[in-house]
């Protein structure tokens, strides 16, 4: 754990990481509010922007000379540095997820500002109507989601790797966006769920120790998992009584 003088220097490196994560999401909030692109694909594909402007930094403006087989920025001074939980292997990193978590699910479901959020997230129309600012909402929930993955991205350099390098790119985005629609994007939700999936991460290589099975079939099983995962959720908005009445009037049918 960093000591008590170089809390705040720790704290600024979680902050930044926030920040720069926040800008980057709230991009994706814009492109659906003024041009109607959805957000999900949107950050999809802003993730590969976001790699490619990694890589050159990585690898020219911000490289340590030092870093010869794997390009990497300079390491961050040993005082800013997350340790583990009780000497463990287990950073604080975890406990930080936790309560960020538990903070979010409270505050969406115990105050005014949280419940305004949940109302545009379900039908910004209808928060439209009842006179909520849904695209200020709708941005400042991009950029509170965007935050909270530019705060995982800091803790993972400042706990594990203490420079930035190509370890850092693991699909997570695409585990996270996973993670939030099984758990139905519920912040408390997505902490056991979280867990669930980096298991079935971690039991890439038992696969194929014991299996004979290529590590990569975890994602292919995350892949079918995300593709089934957005069907049910296109399903579910279906009308299935107007769809009804449709067929029902095509065929002639009265009924």
């Amino acid at each position: 754990m960093p000591l008590p003088g170089n809390v705040v220097g720790t704290a600024m490196v979680c902050l930044a990481g926030a920040a720069a994560g926040a800008l980057w999401i709230v991009f994706a909030g814009y492109l659906r509010q003024y041009r109607g692109i959805n957000e999900t694909i949107s950050s999809l594909l802003l993730a590969y922007i976001a790699i490619g402007i990694f890589k050159h930094l990585v690898e020219g403006p911000l490289r340590d000379p030092a870093s010869l087989n794997k390009p990497s920025t300079y390491a961050l001074n040993d005082g800013l540095l997350i340790g583990g939980i009780g000497g463990s292997d287990v950073h604080w990193g975890l406990a930080i997820g936790v309560v960020a978590c538990l903070g979010l699910g409270w505050w969406l479901r115990a105050t005014a500002s949280g419940f305004s959020i949940r109302v545009v997230g379900g039908n910004p129309r209808t928060a439209q109507l009842v006179g909520l600012p849904a695209t200020r909402l709708i941005l400042s929930a991009c950029g509170l989601g965007g935050a909270c993955a530019g705060l995982a991205g800091a803790v993972e350099v400042a706990a594990v790797h203490t420079n930035a390098n190509a370890s850092l790119i693991a699909g997570y985005g695409y585990a996270g966006i996973l993670v939030s629609f099984i758990a139905r994007h519920n912040p408390v939700a997505i902490v056991p769920v979280a867990i669930l999936f980096g298991g079935f991460g971690a039991a890439g290589s038992l696969l194929q120790r014991r299996l004979g099975l290529p590590d990569a079939s975890v994602l292919v099983l995350q892949g079918i998992a995300f593709v089934l995962i957005l069907a049910s959720e296109g399903l579910r908005m279906v009308d299935w009584k107007a769809l009804r009445m449709r067929v029902f009037r095509a065929s002639g049918n009265p009924a």
